[in-house]
């Protein structure tokens, strides 16, 4: 496929850096009646630095920007929560709270998305739910946190060395739905799902998002990319805009557990061929 990209996830800044020791930021122990909770910024025409992640007025993710825009997951309290993203002095939010009802044992991305000045520049938050690590098979989620694409999306996630698989991964994702996120988790937002007998290998992995109902060429897809997984792992690709730009769009990949204690970074365009 031509004008592939290729997607590094790359592993930097140290959990300090990260701003992971907020109040109530607990990143290991059990969960008992609570969750876990992390800021992903999906903005990244958003000029703001030192951005933080507020749940109820503690602050659990700081120092976020453009350039580190994965936290860590914090703790959270079980039951509706409050979830203010601000400047970094707690003064100032940058768009309105939102509130999340938080499951116990339950992960939860809190995403900001959009352009600033925009309508559609707003805290919106995924349920990342069965984020369980399995030791025989790769596991991954899709977020659609792009509000400039055009239409729903099809997703395709395989293997580099296996051929494109003939129906999408994840088929008509909406603006702000994931890949399978239940109203009652713990749900199966995870591919494959929990009591599947389907194993994916760690290796390269082929994306490839284009619009719903259209099959991806290497010259017309929304985005064409790969990156490496491992077994062991559960992900979330986040889709994200790189401007305002109808469809002109980007992908975030993170590791999705509550030990990852190092800001993640965003998926780059490495090189085209």
């Amino acid at each position: 496929m031509k004008n592939r990209f290729t997607a590094a996830w790359l592993a930097a800044a140290v959990a300090t850096a990260a701003g992971c020791n907020g109040l109530g930021n607990t990143i290991s122990g059990s969960f008992g009646g609570s969750g876990n909770a992390r800021l992903i910024l999906a903005s990244p025409k958003t000029t703001q630095t030192g951005i933080a992640l507020q749940a109820d007025h503690g602050t659990i993710n700081s120092g976020l920007s453009a350039a580190t825009p994965i936290g860590t997951y914090a703790k959270v309290n079980a039951g509706n929560v409050t979830f203010d993203i601000n400047t970094g002095s707690g003064t100032t939010d940058l768009v309105p709270a939102i509130n999340v009802n938080v499951s116990a044992s339950t992960n939860y991305s809190v995403v900001l998305e959009g352009e600033p000045g925009l309508s559609d520049y707003m805290a919106v938050s995924f349920a990342d739910t069965n984020a369980l690590n399995n030791p025989n098979t790769v596991r991954y989620k899709v977020n659609n946190a792009a509000p400039n694409l055009a239409t729903p999306v099809d997703v395709y996630v395989w293997p580099a060395s296996q051929s494109m698989p003939t129906t999408p991964t994840v088929p008509a994702l909406p603006l702000n739905q994931d890949s399978g996120s239940e109203a009652n988790p713990p749900g199966n937002a995870y591919i494959p799902t929990l009591g599947s007998s389907t194993t994916l290998p760690s290796g390269t992995y082929d994306v490839a998002i284009v619009p719903q109902g259209t099959i991806p060429n290497g010259s017309s897809d929304l985005f064409d990319g790969a990156t490496g997984l491992n077994v062991n792992t559960s992900y979330s690709f986040t889709i994200a805009d790189n401007n305002a730009t109808q469809n002109n769009i980007g992908v975030l990949l993170s590791i999705d557990e509550p030990i990852q204690t190092q800001n993640q970074l965003r998926i780059t365009k490495h090189a085209v061929r």
